[in-house]
């Protein structure tokens, strides 16, 4: 584990055993970061970033080491989020991961990390997940726990402190409770969807299975009628994901699991999110559990107008810029709103330098266009929208096309989505020439 996580801050990059999605593609380079309780520095590397962030598993398991909860929860935010390996209660206060740990730590843990990925999401903002498995003393017993987890950081007064925890049992690890053999008929049914074959997940429910579908007014009541749906449902190539999970056993034959959980879609080639509330209730047939009811809806506070208004946010951008006025364009980013333009290497981090670099900009009459955009809400007043984007520009009086890769970072701030972090790259394969001929037209310009 040790070995693994030092060989891939050698490399000062994120390494992972599967290809990462768009989400985990970039770094942003102008990401500030310090040991817990320093100052940060003006200039840091990205090897130094990612270290610190990796170190601060060594600091948590530090203070596991303690026994003392209060030095362990001292770790997290005020408004950090603990979602533990083994208890279904969400602890959202400092009180309550204190309480947690109480418990927890009677087992004298001392972890390990088994696979690490860390990625910086902003100057403050980075997350570390992969796999690590405790020591614990259970019964007067020494046992071996192996986990996924995720853990949140933000940098708040220079010190890096977890913002959300999460926690989970190896999926394909058969478990002992009848608790956990509950929550995994998830996985199975997940599982079963993935086959693409609406029979074999049907073969999920159970005799006088009812069925109340997301997107379908229809109660389906009969095999027959759950596997028809299904037929359709599995054109989109669903993939879902608990975010909250809450299991109950109702008599030793009878459990239920409610929650929230999102579904990654495939529709007209192009994916997205979809998240829905759900209930599944379970009854177990000849020693194997089935489900007797599922009903699902949509999240009453819509999370797709939400996405519709991000993604709208690049038109507002760009609208700004036709307006040829740099102060209208500066006024879309945050008082701390942070520009790495593709064609300077200055990073603009107040709003006179951000207009500075748009009156020189604004000069090549710029109008922009999304060509692969990717948005997602990151919680309730922050979203990202990256992918790529084309220039019609103006140089030496002739028009040009030119292609970059961007990040917008957005903060709901006083009602209004504002540009925390705004960072735009060449296209790394044909960079160097057409930064050259941009630096030369910009210096013209300015």
């Amino acid at each position: 584990g040790a070995a693994r996580r030092n060989a891939a801050l050698s490399r000062a990059a994120v390494v992972s055993r599967r290809p990462s999605p768009p989400v985990h593609a970039f770094f942003f380079a102008s990401a500030k970061a310090a040991p817990a309780g320093k100052k940060l520095s003006a200039k840091v590397t990205k090897e130094s970033v990612i270290a610190d962030v990796s170190s601060q598993f060594d600091r948590w398991n530090a203070a596991l080491a303690t026994l003392d909860p209060k030095k362990v929860a001292s770790l997290y935010a005020q408004d950090g989020v603990l979602l533990p390996t083994v208890s279904n209660k969400v602890r959202t206060s400092p009180e309550e991961i204190e309480d947690y740990f109480t418990n927890f730590l009677k087992l004298k843990p001392q972890g390990k990390i088994d696979d690490c990925n860390v990625r910086l999401l902003a100057d403050d903002t980075a997350i570390n997940s992969g796999v690590y498995t405790f020591d614990l003393v259970k019964d007067g017993k020494p046992a071996q726990v192996q986990a996924r987890y995720s853990f949140t950081y933000k940098l708040i007064d220079g010190e890096w402190l977890i913002v959300d925890h999460h926690s989970s049992g190896m999926p394909e690890v058969k478990g002992d409770d009848e608790l956990d053999l509950v929550a995994k008929q998830f996985d199975l049914w997940n599982d079963a969807l993935q086959t693409g074959d609406p029979m074999k997940v049907a073969s999920m429910y159970g005799p006088g299975a009812v069925l109340l579908p997301t997107v379908s007014n229809k109660v389906r009541t009969t095999q027959e009628e759950i596997a028809e749906y299904f037929e359709n449902f599995l054109k989109l190539k669903p993939f879902g994901t608990i975010n909250l999970s809450n299991v109950r056993m109702l008599a030793t034959d009878l459990a239920i699991n409610s929650g929230v959980y999102t579904f990654k879609l495939t529709k007209d080639g192009k994916e997205s999110l979809v998240q829905a509330r759900y209930s599944f209730t379970y009854k177990k047939f000849n020693g194997t559990w089935k489900i007797i009811d599922h009903h699902s809806s949509a999240m009453p506070e819509s999370e797709e107008k939400k996405l519709e208004e991000v993604t709208g946010l690049f038109e507002k951008w760009n609208a700004a810029l036709q307006t040829g006025d740099p102060k209208k364009v500066a006024a879309l980013y945050a008082p701390s709103g942070v520009l790495l333009p593709t064609v300077s290497n200055q990073v603009r981090t107040t709003p006179a330098e951000i207009q500075d670099y748009f009156t020189a900009f604004l000069k090549l009459k710029p109008f922009g266009k999304i060509d692969n955009a990717n948005v997602r809400i990151l919680g309730n007043d922050t979203a990202i929208n990256s992918g790529v984007y084309t220039f019609d520009v103006q140089m030496d009086g002739k028009p040009t096309k030119v292609q970059a890769r961007y990040s917008f970072t957005y903060k709901k701030i006083g009602g209004e989505w504002l540009i925390v972090d705004h960072h735009s790259s060449g296209m790394p394969e044909k960079v160097e020439q057409a930064m050259q001929e941009a630096e030369k037209e910009l210096a013209v310009a300015a």
